[in-house]
């Protein structure tokens, strides 16, 4: 009996009663040239997808950008930890309003109070949607959010915003109506709103972009903010995308060794595949399809599955007389070159000590690279490079560091849609910002300022 556990896309690790396997598919595609890259991100504007009336840009080469980062993401140990201190390092002690005023040198920020519009936002639960609004800020570097019109104007009323209320961006996309012949670079007039990840087009719905020169035009609108990044036009390559090599191996380590751990096993075989092979699986499945029937990713993980778990078994018995595995190798063109392309089975020599302490190893450094690629000095992560937490010195000039340089950006656009509906609905000059607590080195305290001196008192 064995049992095939997927680590990643590309990874597996089977166990039987004896033994335990690694598969692993190496190499490109018949398709795919040396230098292409996993995401050609200058080329979403070229492949609109159709919906009705419309035509859609896709986020990313297969639109599933957004679903790539949270697959990738909440798996690991450590990368939910430090999204959410990011987060946490820019809410700080929470929103405020405030005026931003000269004073002769600088310009400062005047913390004001304003019941109307604090009685506004506690109405619609605003704190809770401005951490939604971080949170999408820092996984895909872009906002959509819902702005409701309200309807006093019907009554006399003053026009303003009912609701403002943060959407996810795996249900929203930008479009605009169908054009023929299409610009190079149509101009997105709309949000389309759905189940993107399932394509269920009864579920999808359409709406205006918010204009701030009209912002009352619509009674609902979809308010857009991205931080736009080089070459990528309309969406943003989010950060988290570079790091997502790191944080697979960061992921897939701690199953190996879970695994190893809870069979008492090491594993015996390597074995790697060809990419070529699946590729051509995934023609023989699309050509195999029913009528009416579309092709998914789960059609070959579940073939995948199959044909790694009988190999599994007969791995199983690779020393008894009468077990084999048929294995032709060819030599494709790939990217100009002459490749070979085959199964390749390795026996893996037991040194378990070895192997464990070299993983550890390579999850050390693939957290330490990881820090660095989501933005976060290891101090405020509470991960000191070493494993051990860092002295209070480091900590607290991480934190200066972080609020100098890290905050302000992300404060514009998390921000932003609140902002914008509040200039629209009190045409006041006050906007919501994060309070953010200075924090003091040691030596520029008194004593009884100190931690060790603030003890409570009864």
């Amino acid at each position: 009996m064995s049992a095939l556990t997927r680590i990643n896309t590309k990874e597996y690790l089977s166990v039987d009663e004896a033994n335990a396997y690694f598969f692993e598919i190496t190499g490109r595609g018949e398709t795919q040239t040396a230098t292409q890259s996993g995401e050609n991100f200058t080329d979403w504007k070229d492949a609109p997808l159709n919906i009705g009336d419309y035509e859609y840009i896709p986020f990313g080469d297969a639109d599933d950008i957004p679903n790539q980062i949270i697959d990738n993401i909440y798996p690991n140990h450590l990368a939910p930890r430090i999204q959410n201190r990011k987060i946490e390092l820019l809410i700080e002690q929470g929103p405020y309003l405030y005026k931003e005023e000269a004073d002769g040198t600088n310009f400062v920020r005047t913390p004001v109070i304003n019941e109307e519009i604090t009685n506004w936002l506690e109405e619609m639960g605003y704190q809770e949607k401005l951490h939604y609004l971080a949170a999408e800020f820092y996984h895909v570097s872009l906002e959509f959010t819902k702005m409701s019109r309200n309807r006093a104007a019907r009554i006399g009323g003053k026009t303003g915003f009912a609701d403002v209320e943060p959407l996810s961006a795996t249900e929203c996309r930008l479009a605009y109506r169908k054009q023929f012949p299409r610009p190079y670079l149509p101009k997105p007039t709309h949000i389309i709103v759905g189940d993107f990840k399932n394509k269920r087009n009864e579920t999808f719905e359409v709406y205006p972009i918010f204009d701030p020169k009209e912002p009352f035009k619509h009674a609902i609108s979809i308010h857009y903010t991205v931080r736009r990044s080089f070459g990528v036009p309309y969406y943003s390559a989010p950060e988290i995308l570079g790091a997502i090599p790191w944080i697979k191996n960061s992921t897939a380590i701690p199953k190996i060794i879970a695994k190893l751990a809870d069979n008492s096993l090491s594993i015996r075989w390597h074995i790697e595949s060809p990419q070529a092979f699946w590729d051509q699986k995934v023609k023989v499945i699309k050509q195999n399809l029913k009528p009416g029937e579309t092709y998914n990713e789960k059609m070959l993980d579940d073939l995948r599955e199959e044909i790694l778990g009988k190999l599994t078994l007969i791995l199983a018995g690779i020393d008894n007389v009468g077990k084999f595995w048929h294995n032709p190798y060819v030599v494709s063109m790939i990217g100009g070159q002459a490749v070979e392309q085959g199964w390749r089975i390795k026996p893996i020599e037991q040194k378990v000590k070895e192997y464990v302490t070299a993983q550890l190893e390579v999850a050390a450094q693939a957290d330490r690279v990881l820090l660095t690629a989501l933005g976060l000095h290891s101090a405020l992560a509470n991960v000191g490079a070493d494993g051990k937490s860092d002295s209070g010195a480091e900590l607290v000039y991480a934190v200066l560091n972080h609020q100098n340089t890290s905050v302000m950006l992300p404060e514009y656009y998390v921000t932003k849609p609140f902002n914008d509906a509040i200039k629209a609905h009190f045409g006041e000059n006050i906007k919501i910002g994060f309070f953010h607590k200075l924090v003091q080195p040691l030596q520029a305290t008194t004593a009884s300022q100190r931690p060790k001196s603030q003890e409570p008192t009864i």
